[in-house]
This record gives C-alpha cells, structure tokens and sequence, in this order.
C-alpha cells in the first residue's frame, strides 16, 4: 500500500497544474468566508483549479488564481470549520497550499459575534490576537521542518503592520472597523451564557467557529498573516444571547460590500507595499 500524499507533495503537483495554466505566481493568499463571491468575480485572467483536478485527491474547494487590482493573487472559499469533522491536517493543507504557490501574505474572513459594545452588527473588525478554544491545532503531530519549526513563536500572529495597513484602507474606504481579539470555540452550537460569560472575562471581543487553526498554519509556514471578521450579532453583557439566524444573515449581508470594500483596498495598498520584492 503507497504512503499519504504528504502536504507538500500535494503543493508540487498544484504548482505544476498551475504553470501548465498560468503564468500568474500569486504573492496573496485569501481563504474567504465572507467576501468571496465578490473578490472571484472581479479577479481578471482568471485560472480556476477545480476540487478533482488532481488524480487521488480532492481539495476542499476550487482555487482561484488571477489579479485584483494589478496583483496575482490566489483565492479559495474557505476558512473551514473543524465541527464538520475536518482533521487538524486538513484545516492546515489549504494554507501550506498557498505558502507553496508563493503566497506571503495571507488574508483571512468569516463571520463573528461581539461581545464588545463597540463593535457592532453588520460592521468588520480585525483581529489583533487570539484564544483558540476550538480543541483543534494544525501543527498536533509529526513536524515537517521544511514547512516550520516544531515550536512557532506565536507572541505576534496577526502582524502589526498589515493591521496598520488595513487601519489606513478602512478609513480611505469609510468602511466601520474596530480591532479585537477573537475567540475560536468547535461548534456548532452557540456558546451557552456562561459561556460568552467566561469569554469576556478571558478577555475576546469576538468569538466565531474558525480562522484560528488557518491562522497558527499560516505563522508556522512563515506567512504575514491578516484576519478579518464580519459582525453577524452583538452578545452583550446583561442581556440575552438567544441567536436570531434571520437577523445573523441580514448583518451578514451588510458586512459582505463592507469586506469586499476592505479586501479590495487591502490588496491595492499591498501592491505598493510589496512593489519593491515584485
């Protein structure tokens, strides 16, 4: 019987199909929760990679390739969530995925509640720090020491200056963003009271069901590292948590111009940062 296809033999043969397609070499990732549908379509000269393009295997969805604002950017519909019974390396594998097309920075969206007065429904916020309650972690096995260390620094995962940079794209583009700190919890199930309860008093302005595995992946590989989150519902202290998913898809709606906005602005700044390496 043939070992598992490791993740960077996975990465090889996707590059390979890739340069049979494109010239294109992305230097951003995005694996989108919220902001997809917009972000695919405006992507010009674009190649799509389908789920069963490689024999054996199967991607989780298809990878976009094309340019967003004069860069080569790379795009999947993601981050997934572990309640759908995703292994820790099969959370990892899109990230490693983009890191090995030449992604150096990559983006991440889903969706969140606050758990702080100021960050309200339908606006975007993005995420300073994390607490990964998820009970999932990407790098739990055998390392790959061509991938990242054993042991990655995690003192500064979102880094300082691209949230300074997408400070600048939210107030040119007028879009509400505040910063926050986001909780990752497994799901599916909303959090119980005591359970927000526990949250604020750990400190999380935010709390939702992914990004945070994507994000360890992504600092274990090397990757800049950026997350943002749409508001869906506000839990605040004193009042009741019971989810309204009729009010939780209208904030959705709002926030997803607001992330397309974000994303777009964030890759036409990255464009200039990046300039001098291109």
């Amino acid at each position: 019987m043939s070992s598992p296809i490791t993740h960077r033999e996975l990465a090889r043969h996707l590059l390979e199909l890739l340069e049979e397609r494109t010239a294109l070499h992305p230097r951003i990732g995005m694996l989108l929760g919220s902001g997809h549908a917009s972000i695919a379509n405006q992507l010009k000269d674009k190649v799509v990679i389908a789920t069963d393009d490689l024999p054996g295997q199967k991607l989780h969805a298809p990878l976009l390739v094309g340019i967003l604002e004069g860069m080569p950017v790379a795009v999947a519909d993601a981050p997934l969530a572990s309640y759908e019974g995703l292994s820790s390396a099969e959370l990892a594998l899109p990230v490693r995925v983009l890191k090995a097309l030449g992604c150096e920075l990559l983006v991440l969206t889903a969706g969140a509640a606050s758990l702080s007065q100021q960050i309200e429904r339908g606006s975007i916020s993005v995420v300073e720090d994390h607490l990964n309650l998820s009970g999932i972690h990407p790098l739990v096995g055998p390392n790959d020491d061509q991938i990242g260390p054993r042991f990655p620094d995690m003192s500064e995962p979102y880094n300082r200056k691209w949230l300074e940079i997408i400070r600048k794209v939210a107030i040119d583009a007028g879009v509400p963003c505040t910063r926050g700190v986001f909780a990752a919890m497994p799901g599916p199930s909303m959090p119980t009271r005591a359970e927000y309860r526990f949250l604020r008093q750990a400190g999380a302005d935010l709390v939702g069901m992914s990004l945070v595995p994507e994000a360890i992946a992504g600092v274990h590989a090397g990757m800049d590292v950026l997350a943002l989150v749409g508001i869906t519902q506000q839990v605040l202290a004193g009042q009741g948590s019971r989810v309204s998913i009729e009010q939780m898809i209208d904030a959705a709606d709002v926030a997803a111009p607001r992330m397309a906005t974000m994303l777009v602005g964030l890759v036409a700044a990255a464009r200039q940062h990046l300039q001098s390496n291109l």
